[in-house]
């Protein structure tokens, strides 16, 4: 019931900010409308108190329950009386009589109205019932949350979390090590068995990453397992990520069946001694499916498994016994939960917390995942605070395991009111999903689930919550970005069980795989959709008018057609805030999406389209517009000028093609414009570039001839909040004053580039730089190594036509990453000692003229990662192991990857 104060809010905010936008529109239910405000702010006042009464009270959750519905009876009113009227405006476009929109609007007031009076009356019967359920008292210490944190104090003051801490784990990872590089050389199945949560994933990584594997194996490859998996969009996965294809393979691959996908992994595999690492693999069918693409070549190529399932195992290889990983000693248990709870105090928990803490640890039983999210949670709480938790861990074995439930309940009822909602809505991800940071941030913003804090922008106010739940382990971090934030999380599968089961119970989200037979009758406000739902979905024989979200992800052969679209979209979800449709191969949009007025994000991904409807300039409320799509050519009418909402608009085709936007679309009226990337340059620009200073991400193609580049670098130095700049086509003149440009830290530049400019030149804090096709004749390090900022380097096609490079002793202090790909003239490269000293990955492709490794690199020992690409057999030699003439210059390298 966490989210009922959430709801409340959200209506409140909702109530003002229609009150004040649809005035002319709601004046005939204005009283009504206000009473209703007024009312559930009195409620809202005893919801805190009543949400931390209501665990083993069933009165209050009862009470907790009728205000939750029908805070949802009230929004449902208000949203399709605003529907009704937004429709009849249409209407009256089309040339129907005003008279009948007229008439059309009374009527619709006098429903409203009426549904009002019945609202009224429901919440009347609530407020009196405080008396009846005896809990008329709660709420006089309402206003602060269960953890004492006011809004003011959002902003997350301790670092990010670190990846996992690696505790009690140190013989089993040599055993494994062992396995996986010496014995037999038939292709054996080595897997790791035990409960949810007990650090397979974990361990599992750790031998991944382990130099002794890397340089055993020519190739390791790593793949996340869902539930929701399909087995043909699993193989295109492996093929996409880990075989180097060109343009015409890659639409090759998209139309490959199961039997081929599998004999072309295999055909991929037959001259390399590989690891497969399938992680948290959860039947024997999911593994006879995919047993065939892993040939054996009796060249010692290991298969390893994660699984919850011992029988898994078993039926994958017989004659190769599980690895059953333990529960955690008390002092490896102790020291776990030591690091996560004080990870910035050498000293460790103070000695007057250690008994106590000690007693809470013996409580998660040597369960690493129980241990790690406990931890958190403490890491927050003041000393006396401590025993209260003690209070609430209260439970016992179940068959032998840790019922490690309670403990997780216990950190989510603990979180702030602000976050439970944003922990709820990552149910929405498919299992084992990794999910980017600037998705679930915009998702969240369209939903209302973040509050507005002084000046910062929702985006802001978002990321802040994403570092808050890290922090608290609720989510993993998986990824970072140039600039050292958040790209890309995960959750781990016990914890999003987690939000599914609450946000089930609240109404707030559900989930469904495989059967959704029963989405007509579900009172859900948000719905996910896994694979092969589809087609039940557009089956839907009566609307759903409480449904606000749909999120679908399904597989690459799902499509819509026709009239099913109409129904699908238009007829039974005329409310929603979201919809995502994720490899649905739809062609076209239907018109009537213009009708889902109170729209806010429209995500189509992997589609089939080619052009947006005119329609789509009806969504005044839409904030991001997200499309990709197989097609060449992908316009957006310049309707879209009246969408003054939108916040992000990103649409192109699967291979990087950009958008036309039709006309002389006015997108200067978008004034909270944020993202603008993938578009054609045309004739918008000229009035408008210039004026989108709240832009942070700009990506523009210039054609051949550069009509528009002139005026492009005239407006982007107007454009002081710009973050992120992608350019392609025209040569670009580097005078552009970009010191001027104060937050820009990521710039691609996809054309011929003159002479590249002093380092003073460049923008200050640049901390990523991509350069393709610049065709330049000088050596960009030596300008490029003075950027103390730039931390991820990538020089592509063609960006240096010159056969020497070198790096100086003092060059990129910081640099990270570092990536060299089609400069085929480039023979030498030079490395002096001194350079580069925070280098950690290192890729070269297609360079195939350079000779060797310079001798420098053997002093840069931060290096963990090296990928080679394409590169010439003499080049790959001097790089055999313990053998090859260059082996000394990398043999401190953890990960080694030549193909």
């Amino acid at each position: 019931m966490a989210t009922v104060e959430f709801v409340v809010e959200f209506f409140l905010q909702k109530l003002l900010d229609q009150l004040i936008q649809e005035a002319i529109f709601l004046h005939g239910v204005r009283d009504q409308v206000e009473w209703l405000e007024a009312e559930f702010r009195r409620m809202r006042c005893f919801l805190k108190d009543a949400d931390a009464k209501q665990e083993g009270d069933e009165r209050v959750k009862n009470w907790v329950r009728d205000v939750r519905d029908v805070a949802y009876d009230a929004e449902d009113a208000i949203d399709t009386f605003l529907f009704k009227i937004a429709s009849s405006r249409r209407r009256g476009l089309v040339g129907c009589i005003k008279r009948y929109t007229f008439i059309f609007k009374l009527i619709a007031l006098h429903k409203v109205g009426s549904e009002i009076e019945r609202i009224k009356n429901k919440i009347r019967t609530i407020s009196e019932s405080r008396s009846t359920y005896g809990i008329e008292n709660i709420g006089q210490g309402a206003g602060t949350s269960s953890t004492g944190l006011s809004h003011q104090d959002w902003r997350l003051t301790s670092p990010l979390a670190q990846e996992p801490d690696f505790v009690g784990f140190e013989k089993d990872l040599e055993t494994l090590v062992a396995r996986l590089t010496e014995g037999e050389l038939r292709r054996c199945v080595v897997s790791v068995v035990g409960m949810g949560g007990l650090g397979k994933t974990t361990l599992t990584k750790k031998i991944y990453n382990d130099n002794r594997v890397k340089t055993h194996f020519h190739s390791c490859e790593w793949i996340s397992i869902s539930q929701e998996y399909g087995a043909r969009d699993l193989l295109q996965n492996i093929i996409n990520r880990y075989m180097v294809l060109s343009e015409e393979e890659f639409k090759k691959v998209e139309k490959m069946d199961v039997f081929q996908l599998r004999h072309k992994i295999s055909e991929y595999l037959q001259k390399k001694r590989y690891l497969m690492v399938l992680d948290d693999i959860w039947t024997t069918v999911a593994w006879d499916s995919l047993k065939d693409a892993f040939p054996d070549m009796n060249n010692g190529s290991r298969v390893m498994l994660t699984t919850r399932n011992k029988d898994v195992a078993l039926h994958a290889d017989a004659q190769s016994s599980p690895y059953e990983l333990r529960f955690l000693e008390a002092d490896e248990s102790w020291e776990l939960f030591r690091r996560k709870t004080f990870p910035t105090q050498d000293t460790g928990c103070p000695q007057d917390l250690e008994k106590l803490g000690r007693e809470i640890v013996e409580k998660c039983h040597g369960l690493p995942l129980a241990i790690v999210v406990i931890g958190g949670l403490l890491s927050r709480k003041e000393p006396w605070e401590w025993k209260n938790v003690h209070k609430s861990i209260s439970w016992q074995f179940v068959e032998g395991q840790p019922q490690v439930s309670k403990i997780l309940s216990l950190s989510y009822r603990d979180l702030p009111y602000h976050l439970k909602p944003c922990f709820l809505y990552l149910g929405i991800f498919p299992e084992d999903y990794e999910f980017r940071a600037k998705k679930l941030i915009r998702l969240w913003a369209a939903e209302g689930l973040l509050q507005r804090r002084g000046d910062e922008t929702l985006e802001e106010v978002g990321e802040d919550c994403l570092k808050e739940l890290i922090q608290l382990s609720m989510i993993q971090l998986a990824n970072r970005s140039s600039r050292g934030g958040i790209k890309s999380c995960r959750i781990h599968d016990l914890l999003r069980d987690l939000s599914i089961s609450e946000a089930k119970e609240d109404n707030f989200l559900q989930v469904h795989r495989e059967n959704v037979d029963d989405l007509s009758a579900s009172t859900a406000r948000r719905l996910a959709i896994y694979r092969n739902s589809l087609i039940e979905c557009t089956s839907l024989k009566s609307s759903t008018p409480r449904l606000r979200s749909v999120l679908i992800h399904t597989q690459a052969d799902q499509r819509l057609y026709g009239p099913k679209q109409e129904k699908f979209v238009y007829r039974s979800f005329k409310l929603l805030r979201v919809l995502d449709l994720h490899y649905v191969a739809i062609e076209e949009l239907p018109s009537q999406i213009g009708a889902l007025i109170h729209l806010r994000y429209l995500g189509c991904t992997k589609t089939w389209l080619k052009r947006l409807p005119s329609s789509i300039g009806n969504l005044h409320n839409l904030q991001t517009l997200i499309v990709t799509s197989h097609e060449n050519v992908i316009s957006i009418p310049s309707i879209i000028e009246k969408m003054q909402q939108l916040r992000h608009v990103q649409v192109k085709n699967a291979y990087g093609g950009p958008c036309v936007i039709e006309g002389h679309a006015r997108l200067d009226q978008i004034r909270n414009l944020q993202t603008l990337a993938n578009v054609e340059a045309g004739e918008w620009m000229h009035a408008c570039l210039g004026k989108l200073t709240n832009l942070r991400k700009l990506g523009v193609r210039l054609d051949d001839e550069g009509a528009y580049g002139e005026v492009l670098y005239e407006s982007i130095v107007k454009l002081e909040c710009l973050e992120s700049l992608f350019v392609k086509g025209y040569p670009f003149p580097l005078n552009i004053p970009f010191p001027h440009l104060h937050k820009l830290c990521k710039l691609r530049l996809e054309g011929k580039v003159e002479k590249l400019p002093e380092s003073t030149e460049l923008p200050t804090n640049l901390t990523k730089l991509t350069l393709k096709y610049s065709f330049l004749l000088h050596d960009p390090l030596a300008m490029l190594e003075k950027l103390k900022n730039i931390r991820v380097l990538r020089l592509l096609d063609y960006s240096y036509e010159g056969v020497e490079m070198a790096c100086s002793a003092q060059g990129f202090p910081r640099l990270e990453s570092l990536h060299l790909q089609g400069l085929p003239r480039l023979k030498e490269w030079i490395v002096e000692e001194g350079a580069m000293p925070r280098l950690l990955h290192l890729q070269i492709n297609e360079c195939r003229n350079l000779k060797k490794l310079p001798e420098g690199l053997q002093h840069v020992t931060t290096l963990k990662k090296l990928e080679l690409r394409k590169m010439p057999n003499e080049f790959k030699e001097r790089l055999r192991e313990d053998e090859g003439e260059d082996w000394h210059k990398i043999h401190h390298i953890p990960s080694i990857d030549i193909r």
